[in-house]
Formats: C-alpha cells, sequence, structure tokens
C-alpha cells in the first residue's frame, strides 16, 4: 500500500466516526503538532489510524420512535413513486 492509499484509509476512517477533514487536521495540529498529515510519520500514520479505527462509528440519528432516519428518507421516497 503506498501513502496516498493509506491517507484514504484514515480519511474513511474518520469520516466513520463522524470528523470532518478539518475535525482531522485540528487533531493532527493537536496530537501531533503538525499542520497537515503529509507530514506525520510512518509511524505516526499508524499511529493515528489505529486510534481512529478504536473509536465506535459515528450514532445513527433516529425518530422518536428508533427508526434510522436515513432509513425514513428512502422508505418515504419509495412510497411516493
Amino acid at each position: 500500500m503506498d501513502f496516498f492509499e493509506f491517507l484514504k484509509i484514515i480519511d474513511s476512517e474518520a469520516k466513520r466516526i463522524g470528523w470532518t477533514i478539518d475535525g482531522l487536521k485540528h487533531y493532527v495540529m493537536q496530537k501531533y503538532g503538525k499542520k497537515s498529515r503529509y507530514l506525520l510519520s510512518d509511524e505516526q500514520l499508524w499511529e493515528l489510524y489505529r486510534y481512529l479505527h478504536s473509536l465506535p462509528d459515528k450514532p445513527v440519528k433516529t425518530t422518536k420512535i428508533g427508526i434510522p432516519k436515513i432509513g425514513l428518507n428512502k422508505w418515504k421516497k419509495q412510497t411516493r413513486n
């Protein structure tokens, strides 16, 4: 795997937990004192990946009765057709 592929994997982990790219940049600055993920060492990138991977998925927003909103929106679109 090359460097840029690994950054894409890190980006997808950040997205999975609900972080934006700006949020990820802020974390990298706070944790490593670097302005960009591109400036991290291989070891730091692995550490960042392991940290993100250890976090739970972003909670799914639900309606008051517990239906995932995204699922409800898909259902509404299907019933309109």
